[in-house]
């Protein structure tokens, strides 16, 4: 809401600065991801943070001009998608890959989220309470987003002296050690890539990565959603977001214990949310008016713990079934830019149906989520099938 008075943006133009970073991370992904296969992880990752610090400085000063913001949303995709994110799940799989025995990449990914909860928590939480602090609303949204920029600087610090040497050797090392056993019909990074492209189970886990997030980012309309429809104040509607979003994030380790010990998968763990999500969903449809509003509002909170428990270890997947690790960063640069697509329609069509048609846009939303999510329950089952197939033809042939 402060960004929308300051700026002076519409809920459309709003929505449509989502869909300029689908657009850029569209064009950056692929190619990023192949890139950062072959960089040095720790420069990567500290170039990526510094450059935002760089650009949400700028965007605290210009960000009255939509243009400007455009811009900032595109540079904002080129550094998180086509840089940080590629590097930083390759570096999680890899921890995953080395701690004790196999098939724990859901916990690596589990605890990183967790972490990365806290500290976007806080953060977040320290940003709500400046904001509140000055008279003018220009000055208090220009003192958040500097704000917002010193703690991207102190990631880069803190990656500069803690990221593990060690790591960074075998991150470093991996694409070699892999090339010494590629067979003589696997010639290079691309004959490479055409194999795992031919992969069903590659494509739809790329599938269950777009419907995560595109349900991590449409969860942001649950904010205005809890103002417009159930009734609640900006400021506590804005608790719940930093609940929902961040705090919920605590509970990523229990997500990927659950997926390593008890589901024995992260499909199939992430099958069994889907579902759960969808049915949540499909609740908001039967609360009728004059309901407590203490409890609508809880029970928005719902969804959004089943997702922090599956949302964060969803890229585990791709060692699941059986993707490489030098070809990690590239495929999670194709499973970004599959995901990416969604916030091309969904996002400028909710917003500019909440323009023109208020509280119906909720509605459209809702229901639109449901089908997505019953979408990619159906690609957990087949890729947990596939999973015991293979595993009961391998049993079959060692007896």
């Amino acid at each position: 809401d402060l960004q929308l008075q300051v700026t002076h943006m519409t809920n459309a133009q709003s929505a449509l600065l989502l869909t300029v970073y689908a657009i850029a991370s569209l064009v950056i992904d692929v190619p990023g991801g192949m890139i950062c296969d072959r960089i040095d992880s720790k420069m990567g990752l500290i170039v990526a943070l510094l450059g935002t610090t760089a650009v949400t400085v700028l965007y605290g000063f210009f960000n009255t001009s939509f243009a400007f913001s455009v811009l900032v949303w595109a540079l904002l995709a080129f550094l998180s998608m086509g840089i940080y994110w590629p590097l930083f799940s390759k570096v999680l799989n890899i921890i995953g890959s080395k701690t004790g025995a196999g098939g724990r990449a859901g916990s690596s990914f589990g605890v990183y989220y967790a972490f990365n909860g806290i500290s976007a928590a806080l953060v977040q939480g320290a940003g709500l309470w400046l904001s509140t602090r000055f008279e003018d609303p220009v000055t208090s949204f220009r003192v958040v987003v500097l704000f917002f920029a010193g703690s991207t600087l102190l990631a880069a610090l803190l990656i500069q002296f803690l990221f593990d040497k060690e790591l960074a050797a075998a991150v470093k090392t991996t694409e070699p050690e892999v090339k010494e056993v590629k067979t003589e019909k696997q010639t290079g990074h691309l004959a490479d890539m055409g194999k795992v492209l031919k992969n069903h189970l590659v494509w739809m886990t790329m599938l269950i990565c777009m419907i995560a997030y595109c349900l991590y980012s449409m969860m942001s309309f649950f904010t205005p959603y809890l103002t417009a429809v159930v009734g609640i104040s900006p400021e506590s509607s804005g608790v719940f977001a930093i609940i929902r979003t961040y705090v919920f994030l605590l509970l990523a380790p229990v997500g990927g214990f659950l997926a390593d010990k008890i589901f024995k998968g992260t499909a199939k763990w992430i099958m069994f949310v889907y579902i759960s999500i969808a049915v949540f969903i499909a609740g908001l449809f039967l609360i009728q008016s004059g309901a407590n509003v203490l409890l609508i509002s809880i029970y928005t909170l719902i969804p959004a713990v089943l997702l922090q428990m599956s949302y964060p270890i969803r890229y585990s997947i791709f060692g699941e079934i059986g993707v490489s690790q030098n070809q990690l960063a590239t495929v999670t640069g194709m499973a970004a830019f599959i995901g990416a697509l969604p916030d091309l329609i969904l996002g400028p069509v909710i917003g500019y149906l909440l323009d023109t048609r208020g509280n119906a846009a909720y509605t459209v939303l809702f229901v639109t989520l449901i089908i997505m999510l019953l979408i990619g329950s159906v690609c957990a089952l087949i890729i947990v099938r596939s999973r015991k197939k293979t595993a009961l033809t391998q049993l079959a042939e060692q007896n």
